[in-house]
């Protein structure tokens, strides 16, 4: 009896520690794919569902009566036998469901196209949506999925036909029911979608090979190509940086700046010591003047874009202040440094932008209580 109870025990230990560490897994990925979509609205509830006795999609959102993606524990498992691309498999699932949600979707079927949910009224809504209509908001789902899963770090891509193919032989699925795409016309809409965010990403990337290159014209077209099918708070913050630079560009340092360049050197950008030692050009380029205006005016609306987006996205008030510095705007630049939390305000960042525009502004003492500190923190900054 005795050595009965240890097994008995041994395995409901076992299977709790399952449990608890599939659970675990799903709320990682779902907390890092919410970091990436980045938005100012709050995360929908998760809701893992373990050993359900009836039928219940393998994730979907609800809408009503308060935002929910409610997950099957038993999804996690089915991912299992991807091997490697365990995670990869279930962030595209996961994401599919908040971008339903970030995209203010009202209805949206589960992720394989299917319903199966005890949720009468819901069906009722979903039975009388065109299936047009369903394949629109789907569609829309798996393209920002796809993007965002990337975005935050997995791979999503190649996956699909396998993962779909797995739900529907798993949760008994037929290929086909009124008013849904079959299961081939769903792998097929979701190849289409994953093709579509892939190059979207690869464009993406491609703008962040043009600005370690320092070509931030074709940075700026590429994020933009982007945000024009997503918006998304690092293209607007990107495209912000490369629109700052540009400008950064032609801005001529004054006699001080000169003499001491470390100290005027922006934190949106990594290296601009050869701009500050450029020599003093003689006169005033009206036409260059006019350039600047035009692109730390639009970097600005970049950067609080982005913010709107994120209000949590410290970057962007920081390369905000940054533009609003350049732009001769030194007290929005300190206000816009005295928004962010405090443990914010004082990072190195943060105090550079400050120190500069205290400087600006004909505060200097201020200005140089705040270099004298950063020198003494950090010695090889002059």
């Amino acid at each position: 009896m005795r050595n009965v109870l240890v097994v008995l025990f041994w395995a409901i230990s076992i299977a709790s520690y399952s449990q608890t560490n599939t659970e675990k897994q799903i709320q990682s990925v779902f907390d890092q794919l919410v970091l990436a979509y980045g938005n100012a609205k709050s995360s929908p509830q998760l809701i893992i569902l373990q050993n359900q006795s009836k039928p219940i999609p393998p994730a979907k959102y609800y809408p009503d009566p308060k935002p929910t993606i409610k997950v099957d524990a038993h999804l996690f498992t089915i991912f299992r036998t991807f091997g490697k691309d365990s995670l990869n498999a279930l962030s595209a699932v996961l994401s599919h469901e908040l971008a339903h949600y970030y995209s203010d979707h009202t209805f949206c079927s589960d992720y394989a196209f299917a319903l199966q949910d005890q949720d009468q009224k819901l069906a009722k809504i979903l039975n009388g949506i065109s299936k047009q209509e369903k394949i629109s908001k789907e569609t829309e789902a798996d393209q920002k999925g796809f993007f965002y899963a990337a975005a935050a770090g997995y791979s999503p891509f190649d996956v699909q036909a396998l993962l779909i193919e797995k739900l529907y032989t798993e949760y008994n699925y037929p290929d086909s029911l009124p008013g849904y795409p079959t299961k081939q016309q769903r792998i097929g809409i979701a190849l289409m979608a994953e093709e579509k965010a892939k190059g979207l990403y690869d464009t993406f990337q491609a703008g962040l090979t043009f600005m370690d290159e320092k070509n931030y014209a074709q940075a700026i077209e590429a994020f933009e190509e982007a945000n024009s099918y997503i918006p998304f708070r690092e293209n607007y913050n990107n495209m912000g940086v490369a629109k700052a630079l540009m400008a950064l560009e032609l801005i001529e340092p004054n006699y001080l700046e000169k003499q001491n360049p470390d100290r005027f050197l922006y934190p949106l950008e990594t290296d601009n010591t050869s701009r500050l030692k450029k020599e003093i050009v003689r006169g005033v380029d009206h036409e260059k003047e006019k350039k600047i205006e035009l692109l730390l005016k639009s970097a600005k609306s970049n950067f609080q874009e982005a913010i709107r987006l994120d209000p949590g996205y410290t970057k962007s008030y920081i390369n905000l202040a940054c533009v609003f510095d350049l732009a001769r705007n030194y007290d929005m630049a300190i206000g816009t440094i005295k928004e962010l939390p405090l443990e914010e305000q004082i990072t190195k960042d943060a105090l550079i932008v400050l120190a500069i525009a205290y400087f600006h502004s004909n505060r200097e003492q201020k200005a140089e209580e705040i270099w004298s500190e950063l020198e003494k923190s950090e010695p090889t900054y002059k």
